[in-house]
């Protein structure tokens, strides 16, 4: 009797196990601002890496980018925290992605409020890493933003470092990537972008390139709790961005 309870104790430890590992095969990315113009080339190489991949959109977001894709949607307004909660529990989620984007005429407060309740709720979810794509000229890259541009950039700024410390402080494992001057969407990679961990690096880089490089540092050790700039030293870009570069480096 002893021997057949025993039989039946590790048989349910085994179901279990398949069971916790199915589980885990089958968990997701979801991309807030998936429909843009990074998200969308995020969603389209996490599709091609065979990622089951959600998108947050508002209602009135245009998926034209993501047309006929594999693609799972949950609407919702980031600036709502409810619905980022149910979304969060929609899941579950290994991943969550931040590609969101605003005009800048949008209140800058955009970036500090999404994230709070974004980093919250991976956090209480069990999401395992957050990848947030900010902006050279939060936290100590600062110091390197040209003074002139400040004056019309800071606000937004502001708010996106006080989201970066938001997601620190969540305690949830994440990855900030910042970047300084993002090339059109027609601008494609030379192949050599990178990630640096020099907060003091300046530098340009494509969309694709950052699509990328966010799938390479998608649960990396090497990528949890870091910051960094994504540069491409020898994208080709259009002349105006040549010259824009050139007043960031000064």
């Amino acid at each position: 009797m002893l021997k057949l309870k025993s039989l039946v104790y590790l048989v349910g430890l085994s179901c279990l196990f398949v069971l916790s590992t199915h589980a885990r095969a089958n968990e997701g990315v979801l991309v807030f601002g998936g429909t843009g113009e990074l998200g969308s080339e995020i969603v389209k190489d996490l599709l091609q890496a065979k990622e089951k991949v959600t998108v947050f959109s508002r209602v009135t977001s245009k998926k034209s980018r993501l047309k006929d894709l594999e693609v799972l949607y949950v609407e919702g307004d980031v600036l709502n925290e409810k619905d980022v909660e149910n979304a969060l529990k929609s899941g579950p989620y290994k991943v969550i992605v931040d590609a969101l984007a605003r005009d800048s005429n949008v209140d800058p407060d955009f970036y500090d409020t999404s994230m709070e309740y974004i980093s919250k709720w991976a956090k209480q979810t069990g999401v395992s890493q957050v990848i947030l794509h900010g902006s050279v000229g939060a936290g100590l890259s600062k110091n390197i933003y040209p003074k002139e541009r400040l004056e019309v950039m800071g606000p937004t700024l502001n708010a996106k470092d006080f989201g970066e410390r938001h997601l620190i402080e969540s305690g949830v494992n994440y990855t900030i990537i910042r970047n300084m001057v993002l090339l059109p969407l027609e601008v494609r990679e030379s192949g050599e972008a990178y990630l640096s961990t020099d907060q003091n690096k300046r530098g340009m880089i494509s969309r694709d390139g950052l699509a990328r490089l966010t799938l390479e540092c998608m649960n990396q050790n090497s990528c949890i709790n870091e910051i960094f700039h994504a540069v491409d030293e020898k994208v080709e870009p259009p002349g105006r961005y040549r010259e824009l570069m050139k007043t960031f480096m000064e």
